[in-house]
């Protein structure tokens, strides 16, 4: 699509056609929130295509053997080293290879091609096996490699466009995956997991989302969704004088709408039972998209617990049941484009390796923005995965500083007993690299990315640029008339996306997110838009008090159990290297502490005596480097009671009433 034919609109950035969609569909894009014209719909199918290696022909020294030789010495029994033997000399192996993290430079394979040799060398003294008993399981970078996920008992593992995860539940063979996320309880802990589904899943209405049968367009609108005109004008802050309670009380006025319970004929002004929303709602949330998001969450949260900490029940109450709201909305706002980023996945994931790009993310404009994101948010995840591995290679093993420098970088999913994911620097190299390709391969061609979204393009250039005055140079010189925009409607529409994508799960999006976040803050610098209303209320360093600080409030110590892990911590004493003393001394202190926890004694005392029984237990002492001066036991934590994250509180009456007992009052 030609930019001449492209327009903005209160920063919202899309095609004429998708913004004469969003307001044909005004009236429906609040509480039936996109809702589908047809009982049915369908989904985007991955496409085939993807270009892998052929490793049929693989083998490794522990499934060689010579059936000759087996034959004549049926008789003798061979012996085997043990399976710790096999796994130090692979590793010997892999530390030798040219391809092993001792390089700091990504690796080019190109292809997808895994790197291994087909054949065993003439010289090997290990016969070719002509058949095997089974095909070779396929190690983890392979799987990778292939765009699957890696398989391991009872994990869900990573693939290169989506997280590794220990709280997810696999599933059983031969059990069909849910039509929507679910908590499930492990049969073999008893544990709540949670089991993903194949599609997201609407909050409001707890179904799977629908996206718009009425084509393309409509799908854009639901992807970027916008109001019209006039309602941006009711609702709109102005961000230049615009203050926190404003924006709070804004939310809380469109939120609060005229309710009447259906049943009784009670009518009252209220916030709807959750989970359900209004249409003034909606619309208030997407006329200041931009202005709300992630910091209004935080600053929400603060507010709440500022007030139980105050033990202002009644201002918590009311304002955890708005919290709530928004939290709602938001989901509800961001369900279709999370659904379309994860049918972008289906698209990109199993075609891993294959630079023919146009063969798997081609499509409508909707979906070909999806690819992209895809692609990008792949490309920075395993960027960061690199510079992780490359940092921890290049930290010292020895102890301090350095062991807990290790300890921090990089996924902690590492230290696992068989890590469901990809980690050491030889083997994400590889990865990162073809990331790179693909993405580049999109960008190259013209029919998949020239006629994105304007901020959707702007990400690609902008990050080629060094320094926040050359950035905002290209934006207002170059980008913003090549693309038939100006420059605020760029920067809302930047924060609108970064808005999106914040809604995303943060392995593997969080870093392209983050990015976006350091965009949105560095094309603001110079206008009134830098001005962040937020900042006093969640990164106020100034003040730690009630009366200097908004967003304050007072933290306290607890009562931890007598053998609880806090108080073993808290009373550990470390041993300081050359300063053990006697082993008499570290063993009575060991004792001591395993006693303290475990809650038994072992070894050393005398077996005849008996243990005191306390029968009341004084308030625990927290030791003063933990306690920082805080107060002990203010007990605010519990003002609202057990049922806090279920509903709204035991005095609010109206939420008991069920959602089809309600309804808004029409005016």
């Amino acid at each position: 699509m030609a930019s001449s034919n492209r327009l903005s609109t209160g920063g919202l950035l899309f095609s004429s056609v998708a913004l004469a969609a969003a307001v044909a569909l005004s009236n429906t894009l609040s509480v039936e929130a996109f809702a589908p014209s047809a009982s049915h719909f369908s989904l985007t199918s991955a496409a085939s295509g993807c270009r892998s290696s052929d490793r049929s022909s693989i083998t490794t020294a522990t499934t060689l053997y010579n059936r000759s030789a087996r034959r004549k010495d049926k008789k003798k029994k061979k012996k085997r080293a043990p399976a710790f033997m096999e796994e130090e000399e692979d590793d010997a192996a892999s530390r030798s290879s040219p391809q092993s993290a001792n390089s700091n430079e990504p690796i080019l394979l190109g292809g997808g091609d895994a790197g291994f040799t087909n054949e065993v060398p003439d010289s090997s003294k290990i016969p070719v096996a002509t058949r095997t008993s089974k095909a070779p399981k396929k190690s983890k970078l392979e799987q990778e490699l292939s765009g699957e996920r890696i398989q391991e008992d009872g994990v869900v593992g990573e693939s290169v466009t989506s997280s590794a995860s220990v709280s997810d539940m696999p599933l059983e063979p031969g059990m069909a995956q849910p039509d929507v996320t679910t908590v499930v309880t492990d049969p073999d802990t008893g544990i709540a997991r949670i089991q993903q589904g194949k599609y997201v899943m609407d909050k409001v209405t707890g179904k799977a989302v629908v996206l718009s049968s009425l084509g393309p367009e409509y799908r854009l609108a639901q992807m970027f969704p916008g109001v019209p005109p006039e309602t941006r004008e009711k609702y709109r802050f102005d961000i230049a004088t615009v203050t926190v309670p404003e924006m709070i009380e804004g939310l809380r006025e469109a939120c609060t709408v005229p309710l009447k319970n259906s049943s009784t004929g009670k009518e009252w002004l209220g916030i709807p039972p959750h989970p359900q929303i209004s249409n003034p709602s909606v619309d208030f949330v997407l006329a200041n998209r931009d202005f709300l998001g992630h910091r209004m969450k935080k600053t929400l949260g603060r507010l709440k617990l500022r007030a139980q900490s105050q033990f202002q029940k009644e201002e918590a109450s009311e304002l955890r049941t708005l919290w709530k709201h928004f939290l709602l909305l938001e989901d509800h706002i961001s369900a279709p484009f999370r659904q379309i980023i994860l049918n972008a996945e289906a698209n990109v994931g199993p075609n891993f390796g294959n630079l023919d790009v146009k063969s798997y993310c081609d499509g409508d404009l909707y979906e070909r923005t999806a690819n992209y994101l895809v692609l990008k948010s792949m490309v920075a995840h395993w960027e960061k995965k690199y510079n992780d591995a490359l940092a921890l290679e290049e930290i010292p093993d020895d102890e301090g500083i350095n062991f807990l420098a290790q300890l921090y970088t990089g996924d902690p999913k590492r230290y696992l007993p068989d890590p469901p994911i990809i980690f050491r620097l030889n083997e994400v190299s590889r990865i990162v690299v073809m990331a790179q390709k693909m993405c580049a391969a999109f960008v190259a061609e013209a029919e998949l990315f020239d006629d994105l979204p304007a901020e959707v393009k702007f990400v690609e250039q902008a990050l080629g640029i060094q320094g926040g005055t050359a950035l905002r140079q290209f934006m207002l010189e170059d980008f913003c008339p090549a693309n038939n925009v100006d420059g605020a409607s760029l920067r809302e529409g930047l924060k609108r996306l970064y808005q999106q994508m914040f809604n995303m799960q943060i392995d593997p999006y969080g870093d392209l997110t983050m990015t976006l976040w350091n965009l949105c803050v560095a094309t603001s610098v110079g206008t009134e838009e830098a001005r962040d209303p937020y900042e006093e209320y969640i990164a106020n360093v100034r003040g730690t008090k009630y009366e200097n600080n908004p967003g304050f409030f007072q933290t306290y110590t607890f009562n931890h159990d007598k053998n609880s892990l806090v108080r073993f911590l808290d009373s550990a004493k470390v041993i300081e290297k050359g300063t053990a003393g006697s082993a008499e001394d570290v063993g009575r202190q060991i004792q001591g502490e395993a006693f303290q926890l475990l809650g038994f004694d072992f070894g050393g005392g005398d077996k005849g005596a008996e243990k005191e029984v306390v029968v009341e237990e004084k308030d625990y002492q927290v030791p003063e480097d933990r306690a920082i001066g805080r107060p002990h036991m203010m007990g605010w934590l519990d003002l609202l009671g057990d049922d806090e994250e279920l509903m709204g509180g035991k005095d609010d009456k109206e939420e008991a009433f069920e959602a089809d007992k309600w309804e808004e009052v029409k005016s």
